[in-house]
């Protein structure tokens, strides 16, 4: 089949010229503020933007660091550590406490080693425990296990002085870890010190274990013999079990355990390797293996032999061909997508038509014969699978099979591997990166843009002034979120960039370009990451006196995010009733308000709630805040009509359970004041008898209305 008449899927990624808008792009240039509440009310219909393009950004985020990624916190490990500051006589105490899952995984996945009784004797009688062993042996888990009895359980901060707590530091009646002892504090630690621990442990009734890894030596001799050995697990077996039955459950245990090919296997690495970590290690290889039906042995083997990097290496530079290469390229920027766009990006970048030989292959012929089947072969080469998953495209959720390295930290290293080696390369990668990010999908812009900015963080000045500032500066809004989280994906691969962007940020908020205004203002979680929520609410603040609707709609846009991420903690509602009482703020509050209703909500069981209704519903503040708001948008000139589209979406979205029902009948009661309570009464008789019906929902509102119950 010759070239000319295979399809093109350039056409659906847009051309490869300047970062202009295109055809279908969101220009605003003769647009108004009512046009904009009218394109924020056709929102209501299918909300869940905001949440969608902030979940697929923490799934790309989590999959480059190899982290987990929940609520705008990227942990590694098995908890997300958020130190408590607390003022003690000598010296300040920094502890985070383990959370209560975190604890119930213990119970569900430990296994004693020897010697556990003397262990738990030591805790009891002396209330503190010098627990030593090699790494990933299990130190962490068994102190953790010993404290269960405790009424909670803290982490103190590595570099708490031990001989510097008093009690003042410490909750009665609780457990405390500091996980691997540093040498320094280990060599300053004296015998005079543990008495004083003893004592101020007694009085709080609170345990202490400090866990020392093998080789770490004290000065003084009473300490070093108040060291304990932890006792190795007779059967490491039990952890990999242990982690295969929480995970997936009896039954798939007893189907991997009857596997005889993978039990050989894994037989044979705990005798190499008879690590706790590595056990769970190889029950979370069989777990995803079992998952996604693959052959057991072979694919944990597949994955154990990946660990290294002499192995990585062997296998990017034996990847045959210029189409696996290709795919392999679109697989680390675009995992979690589903296989079909993403093979289909794969071959827009081999062909890229201003170059003769865009990525280096070692044979980068292609047949024109007659279709050849490669797709398993195809993934079976890359090491990659496809998974089942829901995703989000324009017409609503959608199952479909997405494709992922076997081994996630292939997804970064083939990134990072093929920035370094292949200079030549590096213009093709940067141009289709600018066409990727202006894809249909918002998921693969929001992919595409963290995959640069992970690039971004090994060479900043580089992509920044090829890829990301012209986004910045680009008339397309899309362009512009991917700046955005260009900058915050660097950022968080790399931390020590952080300043010097959020510098960057705080000069294109002040630069008389709306674009780069608009940018500063999609890169608020910048300025919250780097000087906290009232940084960030300031910058917005700043930035809202704006009448240019590039920088109103980012600052909506962004608005949204931070009541979805920060609503317990930021007072947004606040905020945009004291922009209401400036005329030069007034419009933006209006619109920020109007998009935030339409789009944010909140899963609560099985319960579906408007986000900003449940706000209301749960906290008095917000109940008077909100309301006022509607107040305010109920009647405001030219935004009416959006406003009231939004409110009977609520209305129908209401009549599905009745604790929303009344909840909402009560924040209409508080809205209604003057001229927005006839505007809700009149509003609610038309719900009983539109579309989607919502008489119930009608009635209730209009009763609270006139009896004034809140």
């Amino acid at each position: 089949m010759s070239e000319d008449k295979i399809p093109r899927e350039q056409e659906k990624l847009g051309d490869t010229g300047s970062d202009k808008p295109q055809d279908g792009d969101q220009g605003l240039g003769e647009r108004s503020p009512k046009d904009l509440g009218r394109e924020f009310s056709a929102r209501a219909g299918r909300p869940g933007t905001a949440q969608e393009r902030l979940g697929t950004e923490n799934d790309a985020i989590s999959s480059f660091t190899g982290a987990h990624v929940e609520g705008e916190h990227v942990a590694g490990g098995d908890m997300n550590i958020v130190y408590q500051t607390v003022p003690d006589a000598k010296e300040t105490v920094r502890f985070a406490q383990i959370p209560r899952a975190a604890l119930d995984e213990v119970v569900e996945l430990f296994v004693r080693p020897a010697g556990y009784a003397a262990l738990a004797e030591a805790v009891a009688s002396r209330r503190l425990l010098f627990l030593r062993a090699d790494a990933d042996r299990g130190k962490f888990m068994t102190a953790k296990h010993l404290l269960l009895g405790c009424a909670g359980v803290y982490r103190l901060h590595p570099r708490t002085r031990l001989g510097a707590l008093t009690g003042k530091a410490l909750e009665k009646d609780c457990g405390y870890v500091l996980v691997d002892l540093p040498s320094s504090a280990a060599r300053e630690l004296t015998a005079y010190d543990l008495t004083n621990l003893y004592g101020l442990l007694e009085k709080r009734n609170a345990r202490l274990i400090v866990t020392v890894p093998t080789g770490r030596r004290f000065r003084d001799a009473e300490v070093t013999a108040a060291v304990t050995d932890l006792g190795e697990v007779a059967d490491r077996m039990e952890v990999l079990l242990r982690h295969l039955e929480r995970r997936l459950g009896d039954q798939a245990t007893d189907d991997i355990t009857d596997d005889q090919a993978f039990m050989a296997l894994a037989g044979e690495e705990l005798a190499k390797n008879p690590s706790c970590a590595h056990a769970a290690l190889l029950a979370g290889y069989a777990s995803d293996a079992y998952e996604n039906k693959e052959p057991l042995a072979d694919t944990v083997r597949d994955r154990l032999g990946a660990l290294g990097e002499a192995a990585f290496t062997r296998w990017a530079e034996g990847l045959p061909d210029l189409p696996t290469q290709s795919m392999a390229l679109a697989v680390a920027v675009l995992a979690g997508e589903a296989y079909e766009t993403v093979s289909a990006a794969a071959d827009l970048l081999q062909r890229r038509p201003e170059a003769k030989k865009p990525l280096p292959s070692t044979e980068a012929a292609r047949g024109t014969g007659p279709y050849v089947a490669r797709k398993n072969a195809r993934l079976r080469e890359l090491r990659a699978h496809v998974v089942p998953s829901t995703i989000r495209s324009r017409h609503g959720g959608t199952l479909v099979d997405v494709v992922r390295f076997r081994d996630p930290d292939f997804q970064e290293k083939y990134l990072r591997y093929f920035w370094d080696e292949y200079d030549d390369a590096r213009p093709t990668l940067l141009a289709w990166l600018r066409r990727c990010a202006r894809h249909e999908l918002e998921s693969v812009r929001v992919r595409t843009a963290v995959a640069t900015g992970v690039l971004a963080a090994q060479s900043f000045d580089h992509v920044c002034s090829l890829v990301i500032e012209p986004w910045a500066r680009s008339d397309d809004a899309r362009l512009r979120d991917a700046a955005a989280i260009s900058l915050r994906s660097a950022a968080t691969t790399k931390p020590a960039l952080l300043p010097p962007i959020r510098n960057m940020v705080r000069t294109w908020s002040l630069e008389e370009s709306p674009r780069l205004r608009a940018t500063a203002a999609r890169s608020w979680r910048i300025e919250r990451d780097g000087g906290g929520a009232d940084a960030a609410l300031r910058l917005l603040e700043e930035l809202s006196t704006s009448d240019d609707l590039h920088v109103i709609d980012a600052i909506c846009d962004s608005v949204s995010e931070m009541w979805q991420i920060e609503a317990e903690r930021v007072d947004a509602a606040a905020m945009l009733l004291r922009w209401l009482r400036n005329p030069a703020r007034k419009e933006t509050a209006r619109l920020a308000f109007l998009l935030a209703a339409a789009d944010l909500v909140r899963r609560e069981g099985d319960v579906t709630w408007p986000a900003l209704l449940y706000l209301s519903a749960t906290d008095p503040l917000r109940h008077r805040q909100i309301a006022a708001l509607w107040q305010d948008a109920l009647t405001a000139p030219w935004l009416h009509p959006a406003a009231k589209e939004i409110l009977a979406e609520w209305a129908r979205t209401a009549e599905k359970e009745r604790l929303v029902r009344m909840s909402f009948a009560r924040l209409m009661a508080s809205a209604a004041e003057g001229r927005s309570a006839s505007i809700i009464v009149h509003e609610a008789a038309k719900w009983a008898s539109g579309a989607g019906g919502a008489a119930t929902t009608s009635a209730a509102v209009r009763e609270a209305v006139s009896t004034g119950r809140r």
